[in-house]
């Protein structure tokens, strides 16, 4: 009996086995075109680059929502400034949290200014260990909440030259594209 068993068993893993064998090889690899609205301004970016995603924001007079600003495709970044641009007349920057570029195991430290008139200054960066430490990829620096004013459309830029990312050993990182955030107010 157990022999009957044995034999059931090893019949059905065989069965398990060339089923797997031939899903696997039947699959094609997916080729996913970058047609998402979301991509569409990420097919001209040169990397590094900074954006704002949603690149787009449809809102009324009153409400409020949120951009966040990301790092594409960085090598080797252990600090980054930022400068956005805003209309304070049109919009009202109400707060700003951390993104995911820099969180991980190490020390980081993370603040924004946004008292000059029309200007949000976001700073993150490593803290100065006997380690380097870097990030890599694309990721979220920050997120940033504002409020529509009035039923004026805006837009929100980053300041080329304001906007900065450095190595470990504080050497800048050239910014070959900056994106731009439209809003549009009903």
């Amino acid at each position: 009996r157990s022999i009957k068993i044995m034999n059931n068993q090893l019949t059905f893993f065989c069965f398990a086995f060339i089923s797997l064998t031939i899903a696997t090889l039947s699959c094609d690899d997916s080729d996913y075109p970058m047609d998402n609205w979301i991509d569409i301004p990420l097919q001209t970016m040169t990397p590094p680059a900074v954006f704002f995603n949603p690149h787009e924001v449809n809102v009324s007079a009153g409400d409020t929502f949120s951009i966040n600003l990301y790092a594409l495709e960085v090598e080797n970044v252990a600090g980054i400034q930022l400068r956005v641009q805003y209309l304070r007349e049109n919009l009202d920057f109400l707060d700003m949290e951390v993104g995911e570029l820099f969180i991980d195991g190490y020390d980081t430290l993370f603040f924004w200014d946004s008292t000059e008139t029309s200007y949000l200054d976001i700073h993150s960066f490593y803290l100065a260990t006997d380690d380097y430490t870097y990030s890599n990829g694309t990721a979220s620096i920050a997120t940033a909440y504002f409020r529509a004013k009035n039923s004026l459309d805006s837009e929100i830029i980053y300041d080329r030259a304001e906007t900065i990312m450095v190595t470990p050993d504080n050497i800048p990182i050239p910014i070959k594209s900056y994106g731009k955030a439209i809003i549009n107010v009903d």
